[in-house]
């Protein structure tokens, strides 16, 4: 049976990049009952991304390259103004990844292939890191891995996946249907909407599974490479993980009694000789308590400017 699939990247002053990503995905290699459309969304981007799409579009060699503009800056407006555009182009499943990713020459077999058994309504795969010549920190842990796009829960399908799962935006593929039932990816969160999206799933009843086989990479930009970065994506998650809490409700304690413990074994750490990596990763969480334990306040004390608040300390332009 034929299946019409739809290939979403959203875009944000990264022309360069984003021709790698295409160039990768132009190679890909289809199962014949199977069309693609390509749309990548151009998310108000001040660069020369959208001339540089349109102008390679003619050529495409997968299918059809769609080129479309989302003028409100928002990673959460351009993923549904795509889809909203998918479902009128007759696609059946969406593929979603990011505008600095490449992909092996199967990406589009294996996504086709996780969605055969009829019941699985959303995956997500393996994203593997390509370190830049200079390598890893000397304080990075393995556990920071999500922070510059690493995904990786082993070589072994699961489905279910694990408590608290929820496929990566870089490595997503859904049903067009599933966006019908469960609603797009709210536009509240300016950060880890597909974290919100994969839960709202769960918390629905659909069916999820993690497809290793389903595989992409992620080059790490040098620029993310340093404790600043790492410390501001952690108080931003710390603000996603928690905003949707009624502000009446408040933080568990073990959040706060977290937080006590990390600052004080943070502190001892010279004594105890932790690793830099383990102390960084101490220190991280302890910025990812203060996200949350931030937002839980604004929430309570000022709620008429939470959003506006979330709003400035979670767009894009502020992640360096």
């Amino acid at each position: 049976m034929a299946v019409r699939l739809g290939v979403v990247i959203c875009t944000w002053n990264r022309a360069d990049l984003l021709a790698a990503t295409l160039d990768s995905l132009a190679a890909q290699h289809l199962p014949d009952d199977c069309t693609v459309d390509v749309l990548v969304v151009d998310n108000n981007s001040q660069d020369d991304t959208l001339a540089r799409l349109k102008a390679r579009a003619p050529a495409w060699p997968l299918g059809r390259l769609h080129a479309l503009c989302e003028p409100r800056q928002g990673k959460q407006f351009a993923l549904n103004t795509a889809i909203h555009r998918a479902r009128e182009l007759g696609c059946e499943l969406l593929a979603f990844s990011d505008d600095d990713i490449l992909f092996p020459p199967d990406w589009l077999v294996q996504a086709c292939t996780a969605f055969r058994d009829g019941t699985t309504a959303l995956a997500g795969g393996r994203t593997l890191l390509e370190w830049p010549p200079t390598g890893r920190p000397a304080w990075y842990d393995d556990s920071m891995a999500a922070i510059v796009g690493g995904v990786d829960l082993g070589e072994q399908r699961l489905a279910p996946p694990p408590p608290g799962y929820a496929p990566a935006g870089a490595n997503l593929v859904a049903r067009a249907s599933l966006f019908e039932r469960v609603g797009g990816f709210s536009e509240a969160h300016f950060r880890h909407m597909d974290a919100e999206f994969g839960q709202r799933c769960l918390a629905r009843g659909e069916v999820l599974a993690y497809e290793p086989q389903l595989q992409v990479t992620a080059p790490v930009d040098p620029a993310m490479l340093t404790r600043r970065y790492f410390r501001r994506w952690s108080f931003k998650s710390g603000i996603s993980d928690w905003q949707d809490l009624p502000a009446s409700q408040g933080l568990p304690l073990w959040v706060y009694r977290r937080l006590v413990q990390d600052a004080l074994l943070w502190l001892l750490a010279p004594l105890l000789c932790e690793p830099p990596p383990v102390r960084f990763a101490r220190e991280l969480r302890i910025w990812r308590a203060r996200g949350a334990i931030s937002a839980s306040w604004m929430s309570r004390l000022r709620p008429a400017e939470l959003a506006a608040w979330v709003d400035r300390r979670s767009r894009k332009r502020n992640l360096f």
